[in-house]
C-alpha cells in the first residue's frame, strides 16, 4: 500500500511579525495623516470660499432690485445684513415669517434667527450648532460685513495718513452703490470671514467666550470694523489685521490666512502678515489710497 501524501505545513505568521506588519501599516497611517489633514483643509477653504462667492451674488441680486446694497445694520429697528438678502439664497419663506418692525431678537423672530443655515457656515470651524446665549437661540455666521476702520486705530499712527472717509460699503443704516465706490470695487471688502464666535480665539488658542454671532443679530460684535490687534492678539488697535483675535476682527481657521470677498464678487485669501495700512485700505470705500499688487501678496 502506498505511503499517504504528506500534508503541506502551514507556516503561521508569528507575533514579531505581526508586530512588525502592524508598526508598518502604523507608520503609513502617519504618514497619510498629514497629507489627508491638507485635502481635508484645501476642501474646507474652497468651499468656504464658495459660501462667500453666494453670499456676494446674492448681495449683488439685492442690489440689482434696491439701487444700493443693503446696510450692515439698521438701528430702528435692529437687524443685521444677512435678514435682508434672504430671498437672494432661497430663504423666502424664512424672511416671510419673521416681523422686521420689531428687534431680530424680539420673541417673535425667535424662531427663525435661530435657523441654522449652511451658507452662513465656514466648514473650517470648529463650531457647527446654533448658539444659544441665555434663552436666545442664534444661527450662527462665520460671515460678516466689515463697516468702517476704526477711529482710534486710525490715531495709532500704524496707518498712512488719512485723507478721505473710513467707511466700508455697508455700514450703520446705509448701504452704497456700487458706482459710488470711488476706490473700485475691486479694491474694497464686501464680507470677511470672522469665524466661531462666541468661542473667543486668540491665535489660535481658545481663551473664552464672546458674545454670538448670527446671520440675524446686530450686537456688539455683528458687523465687525476694523480694530487692528497686536500680534500676540492680546491688545487692541495694533499691526495684526488677520488671524490674531477673533473677536471682533478678521478671523479664519485656514492655513495663513482668511477668505474674504470684493465688492466685485472677487473672493479673496488675505495672508497673515499684511499690513494693517494695506487691510484699512482694502476696507474702506472712498479712502482714496493706491493699493499696489504686491501690497497682497
Amino acid at each position: 500500500m502506498p505511503p499517504a501524501p504528506a500534508r503541506p505545513v502551514r507556516r503561521a505568521m508569528t507575533l514579531i511579525e505581526l508586530l512588525v506588519v502592524i508598526a508598518i501599516i502604523a507608520v503609513l497611517l502617519a504618514l497619510l495623516m498629514p497629507a489627508i489633514q491638507k485635502v481635508r483643509e484645501a476642501a474646507g477653504r474652497i468651499q468656504c470660499g464658495s459660501n462667500l462667492r453666494q453670499l456676494a451674488i446674492a448681495l449683488h441680486h439685492y442690489h440689482n432690485d434696491y439701487g444700493r446694497l443693503p446696510p450692515a445694520m439698521t438701528s430702528q429697528p435692529r437687524h443685521a445684513w444677512g435678514t435682508f438678502i434672504l430671498p437672494y439664497i432661497e430663504q423666502r419663506p424664512l424672511l416671510a415669517r419673521m416681523n422686521l418692525g420689531v428687534d431680530w431678537d424680539h420673541m417673535f423672530n425667535q424662531p427663525m434667527v435661530g435657523t441654522q443655515i449652511r451658507l452662513f457656515q465656514c466648514p473650517s470651524a470648529p463650531v457647527d450648532l446654533p448658539l444659544s446665549p441665555g434663552s436666545l437661540l442664534v444661527g450662527r455666521s462665520d460671515y460678516s460685513a466689515i463697516f468702517d476702520v476704526d477711529h482710534r486705530l486710525v490715531q495709532t499712527g500704524l496707518l498712512d495718513p488719512w485723507h478721505h472717509a473710513n467707511e466700508g460699503v455697508m455700514t450703520l443704516d446705509y448701504g452704497m452703490a456700487l458706482t459710488d465706490i470711488s476706490d473700485g470695487t475691486s479694491n474694497t471688502l464686501l464680507l470677511v470671514e470672522v469665524s466661531s464666535r462666541p468661542q473667543h480665539w486668540r491665535r489660535r488658542q481658545l481663551v473664552g467666550t464672546t458674545d454670538v454671532a448670527g446671520w440675524a443679530s446686530f450686537n456688539g460684535i455683528t458687523p465687525i470694523n476694523l480694530d487692528g490687534f497686536s500680534w500676540d492678539g492680546t491688545t487692541l488697535y495694533g499691526p495684526c489685521a488677520v488671524n490674531c483675535n477673533n473677536v471682533h476682527e478678521i478671523y479664519a481657521f485656514h492655513v495663513q490666512g482668511a477668505n474674504v470677498v470684493f465688492a466685485d464678487g472677487r473672493v479673496s485669501f488675505l495672508r497673515e502678515g499684511i499690513p494693517i495700512r494695506v487691510a484699512a485700505s482694502l476696507v474702506t470705500s472712498r479712502g482714496g489710497e493706491i493699493i499696489e499688487v504686491a501690497d497682497l501678496d
